[in-house]
């Protein structure tokens, strides 16, 4: 089943301990605040399309994580 948000992303991925363990100097801590604002920043979009594609995610691109990041709210 295809992801529909970056927190599902990384739930498919294995979870907070995956997707450290795959995207170097990054910690479980880390992945845990993406998930809680459900956006995974940009300069990792490479690693997590590697690892997504590795799982038979092969929808998932930067068009896919573009599309589905929650805006940032501003002040």
């Amino acid at each position: 089943m295809k992801p529909s948000t970056h927190r599902a992303l990384i739930d498919a991925l294995g979870g907070n301990t995956a997707v450290a363990n795959g995207i170097e100097g990054c910690t479980a801590v880390r992945v845990g605040q993406w998930k809680i604002g459900n956006r995974i920043p940009v300069e990792y979009w490479p690693d997590i399309i590697r690892m997504a594609h590795a799982k038979d995610l092969s929808s998932i691109s930067s068009d896919w994580l573009m599309n589905t990041v929650r805006p940032r709210q501003t002040a």
